[in-house]
């Protein structure tokens, strides 16, 4: 049995590295969300990157600036919900389009920040607009796709290529220019693709009019969610949220504590080790997006993970307890870790939610993980405001096995149904 099981784990790797996975009649659908997907976490995952400068610019301390993330975050969390019930009435494309016009128009607001109460103001919008992205996408490729669970694998690679580079991009930014400038510029991309995703991108065929659905619907399709499976679902979303949250929004700044890691030089500017290293960190998860989406066909989807989720606890502590260089590799197989979640969650929610209404089970699962989740930055902060990083770490690898805990529930209740 062992033997069989790392045979299929050679082959899974083996189709990573070799590129293969997406079938062909998929690659518009991916190449388009994944673009969409880069730019969404370009705005969400870049904030940590500004924490710093934000602290010191405004005078504020981390527990204000985790609630600044909490706002944002939980904003974010709480459009999947409308988002999802818009995409099964009016189609994922026009959802998508939506979220890059509006998302873009905020940031054009950024110049006229000046103080830390506007900031709140626009980077809360900024997370109204982003989070309209996620249920249309994921019920886009669920119900588009002839391969979902390899789609969003590489869907989820445009996240990891937006958080991974775009931090990069936007360090090389502030070495020239001030943040207001660099942030007011991500419009320029936003609304560009969303100009493109409105003319050329692809169509909803399986998309649900405003006809054919009534308020009564959607709350069918929502008491039809409440069963244990999804509640367990729900609960794993929760507290992966809160996890996720916690550990990204301080990265940058847990990182930088480290005087063992050195800065780079990048064309006559130092890249501090918190910015270089968090970066790298987020690029891993490529490799996580990829081989969970992999795993996530071949094996089953409980099964896998709590893998995940009992290891992550594990990279937690030790991401704690260490220092120097050791942080890196760590820290490396925390990033691969955490975003092998990304396509394992998505496949399970696939798994249980039916075709017209997974819109909406994807609205429900994103509201609760960036919604309430986004009180994992609260929380961090807190910590932070009278503690050490090692009791951070500490604290925040309970919750990965809590999500454990939920997945064997939806695998026993999944078992009984």
């Amino acid at each position: 049995m062992n033997n069989a099981i790392l045979s299929r784990l050679r082959h899974t790797l083996r189709d990573v590295l070799d590129g293969r996975g997406v079938p062909e009649a998929d690659q518009r659908l991916i190449g388009y969300t994944t673009g969409a997907h880069a730019l969404d976490h370009l705005v969400v995952l870049s904030i940590p990157l500004f924490v710093p400068i934000w602290i010191e610019e405004f005078q504020v301390t981390t527990y204000e600036l985790g609630l600044l993330v909490t706002l944002m975050t939980g904003l974010y969390g709480a459009m999947a919900l409308p988002s999802g019930i818009l995409s099964d009435r009016f189609g994922a494309d026009k959802v998508i389009t939506g979220f890059l016009v509006l998302t873009g128009s905020v940031f054009l607001a950024i110049p006229l920040v000046n103080s830390f109460a506007t900031l709140a103001v626009v980077v809360a919008l900024a997370g109204v607009g982003a989070g309209f992205y996620h249920p249309p996408a994921l019920a886009f490729i669920s119900r588009e796709a002839d391969a979902p669970s390899k789609g969003f694998a590489y869907h989820g690679i445009g996240a990891n290529l937006g958080i991974g580079i775009g931090p990069l991009l936007i360090t090389a930014g502030l070495a020239v220019t001030d943040w207001r400038t660099v942030l007011t510029l991500l419009a320029v991309p936003l609304l560009g693709f969303g100009v493109l995703f409105a003319l050329r991108g692809p169509s909803d065929s399986n998309d649900h009019t405003a006809s054919e659905h009534s308020f009564g619907d959607v709350v069918d399709q929502l008491k039809a969610l409440v069963t244990p499976v999804f509640i367990g679902i729900v609960a794993m979303y929760v507290f992966a949220g809160v996890y996720y949250r916690g550990t990204l929004t301080f990265l940058p700044k847990f990182i930088d504590t480290l005087s063992t890691l050195p800065s780079l030089e990048v064309a006559s500017a130092s890249v501090g080790a918190g910015q270089w290293l968090y970066s790298l960190i987020l690029l891993t998860g490529s490799v996580g997006q990829v081989v969970g989406g992999n795993l996530g066909e071949r094996f089953q989807i409980e099964h896998v993970l709590l893998g995940v989720f009992v290891s992550t606890s594990l990279v937690l502590l030790a991401l704690g307890w260490l220092s120097g260089t050791a942080v890196i590799a760590v820290g490396l197989v925390f990033g691969a870790l955490l975003f092998t979640l990304a396509p394992l969650q998505s496949g399970l929610v696939a798994k249980h939610t039916p075709d017209a209404g997974q819109g909406i089970g994807f609205g429900v699962v994103f509201t609760v993980n960036f919604g309430i989740g986004a009180f994992g930055a609260s929380l961090a902060g807190w910590i932070l405001s009278s503690s050490s990083y090692s009791l951070l770490f500490g604290a925040l690898a309970l919750f990965p096995l809590v999500a454990a805990a939920a997945v064997i529930s939806v695998s026993k209740a999944g078992a009984s149904a």
